[in-house]
């Protein structure tokens, strides 16, 4: 089994010319905060370009990258019209205009590879597995069906057991992530929730359900690219894709990012005490007074 090199080459590559162009775009319209729009876009600009340059240049397709390019796609998509519905009209957030005062001196070039350039890394690293899925070419002993001069693979029936714990993993993450944020969008809606940290539905067992729905996705990625058995001895390196996005979520740009703001909010703290951090877990009991 082979890889097309330039299907590799295009998507990564393409990742950072489409950072590159929204970091212009936010210099024009002074707001960095349209990267919280791109960040899925990254993943779905990377997975359709693996995705198309390998099936028409090869005119062979898998049944496994259809997947993989399908829940990319439902994930991606919808992540990004809730962020762009949440944010424009709002002005730049806090965090980048917090930034924004303390990179005064060089704050363009400091946007540009802080920000821009780094997340485009990140989504890189993180999307890696599906990339390099879609980019394989497949040969026999796989089974194919064929349409003209076009080959189509699908998998041998062991496989099957990965593709359908990585896709009932997949439905568990994406019911966090959109479900709670619908719950929070509902939420902060009501009037009467001014002021007051959302404790219901599913932010009654985590404190975070879409950054919990976001890990649960990759991980589920992960485990569906691992049904390519050639790729098995390349199974450590993909692990690293995960990990790196787990530990990105609950240590850097995800957790802590958030509760920096949120742990001045009167309960925040309490509430901090009562429920797990991301794992969905049952609340502690309030304690009496």
């Amino acid at each position: 089994m082979n890889v097309d090199i330039y299907s590799l080459i295009f998507s990564f590559v393409g990742i950072f010319v489409f950072m590159t162009i929204m970091f212009f775009i936010a210099v024009l319209l002074k707001n960095n905060s349209i990267i919280d729009i791109c960040w899925s876009l990254n993943f779905i600009l990377g997975t359709y370009l693996s995705f198309l340059i390998t099936i028409i240049r090869h005119k062979q397709v898998n049944l496994i990258q259809i997947i993989l390019t399908v829940l990319i796609s439902i994930w991606g998509f919808r992540l990004a019209y809730h962020i762009a519905r949440r944010n424009i009209g709002k002005g730049e957030d806090k965090r980048y205009a917090e930034r924004r005062e303390t990179w005064a001196e060089n704050f363009y070039l400091k946007s540009f590879l802080l920000i821009f350039m780094l997340q485009a890394l990140w989504a890189s690293i993180a999307v890696s597995p599906v990339v390099f899925a879609n980019a394989l070419l497949y040969e026999t002993p796989w089974y194919f069906w064929s349409a003209g001069s076009w080959l189509i693979f699908y998998p041998i029936v062991w496989q099957i057991v990965p593709l359908a714990i990585g896709g009932a993993l997949w439905i568990i993450g994406f019911f966090f992530e959109a479900v709670g944020d619908r719950q929070l969008k509902s939420f902060i809606r009501n009037p009467e929730n001014k002021g007051k940290v959302i404790e219901n539905g599913l932010w009654k067992y985590t404190r975070h359900p879409n950054y919990f729905g976001e890990m649960t996705m990759s991980w589920s990625l992960f485990i569906i690219v691992f049904a390519n058995t050639e790729w098995s001895y390349f199974i450590v390196l993909f692990f690293v894709a995960p990990l790196i996005y787990t530990l990105l979520i609950r240590y850097v740009t995800g957790v802590p990012e958030v509760e920096k703001h949120l742990i001045t909010k009167p309960g925040y703290r309490e509430y901090m005490e009562r429920t797990s951090m991301l794992f969905p877990w049952f609340p502690k009991k309030k304690e009496e007074t």
